[in-house]
């Protein structure tokens, strides 16, 4: 059966445990050109190589840089953005036709080659390329200078929502073959072009005059400042230094909702996690991250560090309202210190045992959580020594495995449940490859789950993969979150987003925020 889709076409997103806090839009108000927004953002941005995840501040970047075949509008909606449209003619096909007439910032015009080069580069192990295990076995055609076909050995129920993600972003051939450093360089057709770039304080976007949606965007350029003290970047968006912040302190977001001229916006689908190295002794026992697992207090982690904006979270990432949604796996693991020093015996550590938790030092949230944790691991026998990081190196550390567990903030990532491979594919270079985990049976249920067309037999095989996760625990769930971002009222144009979006609405609504005078 041919499939075809052209603009605003929706999918099935997670924007469930969404919770608009503040205004959603102007949309009443005529945009007003021009001006400059300074952004306050948590972290400093590793590296820019719009392949390789890096965090919140370096997709942000991506998104504002480079685009994809496809996005997502504020709506939540798959759209086109270098692709005008797409189909699906058969199970083992995807056509995209593309933009003509679309320049790189450096000049060098977009073509069907430069998806080819992109898509192969995000294939080739050597980059690392966050996505590779969603795209593994496709084969990439060229019919002319604007069309790109896709082949499949199996059908793929993902493919048109991993096209549309930041991190398949288009670079240009003929400028790679330069040698840039991807990492610090950056030549894209997006909404802004990078201007100037220190890593560790301010990246600064200009306005592309050239961009193909005419008339966008509205500001002349963005400032993105490395503030990673909450204190601090609150500060500086009630002193108006800034005129908008993400990671709002998750203690000050009700405050800053009713500060006159302060707007707040926050939604859920973040969650905070632990992550053990499954290759180091004692966390490659699954017994050892199940007792993990049942002792931490996960109600004191969200009253404590979330003040009212975060929610327990005792089963798998999934929000309610999402379709593959199993409420059997909702109180997997409820607090049981009992169950914990149990299961620690039969691992063979009746006496627990010492480790380093690797926490980024940025994020009270972090902090706090770690603190808990730390405490509640104490009670079963589990001796977890902090070690604060600055941003850089935790990512560093994650990169090659070089630690014993950490704790991580993530979003679903994707808007299906094959966002599981993103996090436990064994190719997966975002967590599963620098530590070695590899699960066949797991293999198996993402493989099967990606290349099933029905929704009913998806959803059991995911209920399949959300057991086999809960079984051997590479990952402890902790708690939702609720994410917010806050602006000074001239910023118009602003709509926070949940579930799989929540760490994308910056970038996505970019091009179209506007300043009022």
């Amino acid at each position: 059966m041919k499939r075809r889709w052209m603009l605003f076409a929706q999918v099935g997103l997670v924007l469930g445990l969404a919770l608009l806090v503040g205004p959603p839009g102007e949309a009443a108000q005529e945009p007003v050109r021009g001006g400059a927004l300074r952004y306050g953002t948590v972290t400093e941005v590793p590296g820019i190589d719009p392949h390789v995840y890096v965090g919140t501040a370096g997709k942000l970047i991506t998104e504002a840089v480079y685009n994809s075949l496809l996005g997502f509008n504020q709506k939540g909606e798959l759209v086109p953005t270098l692709a005008e449209s797409w189909e699906n003619p058969d199970p083992l096909t995807f056509v995209f036709k593309l933009r003509r007439g679309v320049k790189f910032h450096k000049g060098q015009s977009f073509t069907a080659r430069d998806v080819k080069f992109s898509l192969e580069r995000i294939l080739d192990p050597a980059t690392g390329a966050t996505l590779r295990s969603n795209l593994l076995g496709i084969q990439i055609e060229t019919p002319d200078d604007y069309t790109i076909r896709i082949r499949l050995k199996e059908p793929d129920a993902t493919l048109a929502v991993v096209m549309g993600m930041a991190e398949s972003a288009i670079l240009s051939e003929e400028w790679m073959k330069t040698n840039p450093n991807v990492k610090v360089e950056a030549n894209g057709t997006g909404p802004f072009i990078l201007a100037e770039h220190d890593p560790k304080v301010r990246i600064l976007l200009k306005r592309n005059p050239t961009f193909f949606e005419r008339g966008l965007p509205y500001l002349d350029q963005a400032e993105i400042r490395m503030i990673s003290n909450d204190g601090a970047r609150v500060n500086a968006l009630r002193s108006r230094a800034v005129d908008m912040i993400d990671f709002v302190p998750w203690k000050d977001i009700d405050t800053l909702q009713k500060e006159r001229g302060l707007e707040v916006q926050a939604a859920g689908g973040a969650f905070m996690n632990l992550w053990f190295n499954t290759s180091k002794k004692p966390f490659d026992n699954p017994r050892v991250r199940r007792a993990v697992a049942f002792a931490i207090d996960r109600e004191a982690v969200s009253t404590a560090a979330f003040f009212g904006h975060g929610t327990p979270l005792y089963g798998p990432p999934t929000a309610p309202d999402s379709w593959w949604y199993n409420a059997d796996f909702a109180h997997a693991f409820p607090y049981n210190k009992e169950k914990a020093r149990q299961l620690l015996a039969e691992a063979g550590y009746p006496n627990g045992f010492k480790v380093e938790l690797a926490v980024y030092q940025g994020l009270a949230i972090y902090t706090q959580t770690a603190q808990i944790v730390q405490a509640n691991l104490k009670e079963v026998g589990i001796d977890a020594d902090i070690k604060l990081l600055e941003w850089a190196t935790l990512v560093d550390r994650k990169s090659k495995g070089a630690y014993d567990f950490l704790i991580w903030g993530v979003n679903i990532k994707m808007p299906d449940p094959d966002g599981y491979a993103y996090y436990f594919g064994s190719d997966s270079t975002y967590w599963a490859k620098p530590v070695g985990f590899r699960d066949p049976k797991m293999e198996e249920l993402l493989k099967a789950g990606r290349t099933a067309l029905d929704r009913a037999m998806r959803k059991g095989i995911y209920r399949d993969l959300e057991a086999r996760i809960l079984e051997l625990s590479p990952w402890v769930f902790i708690n939702w979150r609720d994410q917010a971002e806050a602006y000074v009222s001239a910023v118009k144009g602003f709509v926070q987003l949940g579930g799989a979006l929540s760490e994308d609405a910056p970038g996505i609504a970019l091009k179209t925020l506007w300043l009022a005078r």
